[in-house]
Parts: structure tokens; C-alpha cells; sequence
């Protein structure tokens, strides 16, 4: 992917200006860009002069031209990063005093369809969790009638491990340190 920046909200420019001045670095017509999208060009060009198109429609567009679509927070420069959702069902339990909750946590692993076919293994699947202040969680669940799903707390070294078995390797070890 490329990097660049090529405008602001304080820059004055519409999202449309933006989408020619990216045309224009990568060499397409609005023609050509408007059948590569799928669209006629009078329909593309119409959309262009009205600045109309959805978020959605504004992320595969940036996509389709190379670069992709971030948040970054304007005071401090920080790029958002969302949430990294996991398979399995909300799962939420008090251990503790603490709340542990899927649904506000970053899923790091898991073994639904690990064997490439079947979401539960034996009936039973996890996903090895992290919270906003670094607590490390499983979600076990299961697939039996009357089953139920829980949360078990665990420690870095154990999260490291795991991660390490059914992780796909893209977090930085300095996550579980």
C-alpha cells in the first residue's frame, strides 16, 4: 500500500477533490477508474460533482487504488486501531471483582474451523483474548445441549503460548512481556 497524505478537513478540499487528485497519482481516467468500479462513467462523473458516495463506497474506491482508508485523531496523531472481533458468541463474566467481556476486548487467537471445516472441535471451541489494561482472557465455548460458555483469566506467559500455537503470527511478542 502507498502512504499519502493527500488531504485534510482544514484543507479545504471535498472528499470528491481528493478522489481526482489520487486518480491523477495513479495515472486513471475518471473513464477507466468508473469501469473498474463497476459503474458508467456518466454515473461515476454525476457522483463526483455531487461529492455523493457512502463510507463504504469511499474505503473500496481507496482500496481499488492502492492506498486504505485510517483514523487518525487529530491532536495527537495517533491512528485508531479497531477492535479486533473474535467468532465466537458474546461471553461475559465477573472473575474477581473484574468484568471480562468479548464484546469489549481484542480477540488474539482462536480454534473455530481450525481444522478448516468444522466451527467446533469436539463440540468445544476458544478464543484467547486481551482487555484495555492488558488482562489476558479465554472464552471457551461450547456446542453440547445444556453446555455453557465461560471466561477463564490467564497469565502472560500462558496467553504467549497459546498465541504462539493458534496465532497467525502478526502481534509483536512486547504484547505478552
Amino acid at each position: 500500500m502507498v502512504n499519502l497524505e493527500i488531504g485534510t478537513v482544514d484543507n479545504g478540499k471535498s472528499m470528491s477533490e481528493i478522489l481526482k487528485d489520487a486518480l491523477d497519482a495513479k495515472g486513471y481516467s475518471q473513464r477507466e477508474f468508473a469501469k473498474k468500479m463497476g459503474w458508467t462513467p456518466q454515473n461515476f462523473s454525476q457522483r463526483l460533482k455531487k461529492n455523493s458516495f457512502t463510507a463504504e463506497e469511499w474505503r473500496n474506491m481507496a482500496y481499488k487504488l492502492g492506498y486504505e482508508v485510517r483514523l487518525v485523531e487529530l491532536e495527537s496523531g495517533i491512528e485508531f486501531e479497531s477492535r479486533r472481533k473474535g467468532h465466537g458468541r458474546r461471553a461475559r463474566q465477573v472473575i474477581n471483582g473484574v468484568l471480562y467481556d468479548t464484546h469489549k476486548a481484542d480477540m488474539l487467537c482462536g480454534n473455530f474451523y481450525r481444522d478448516g471445516i468444522n466451527e467446533y472441535i469436539d463440540g468445544m471451541a476458544f478464543e484467547l483474548y486481551v482487555d484495555c489494561f492488558g488482562r489476558f482472557f479465554v472464552a471457551r465455548y461450547t456446542d453440547w445441549e445444556n453446555g455453557s460458555d465461560s471466561i477463564t483469566t490467564i497469565g502472560k506467559e500462558d496467553a504467549y503460548k497459546l498465541y504462539r500455537k493458534y496465532g497467525d503470527g502478526t502481534l509483536k511478542d512486547s504484547i505478552f512481556i
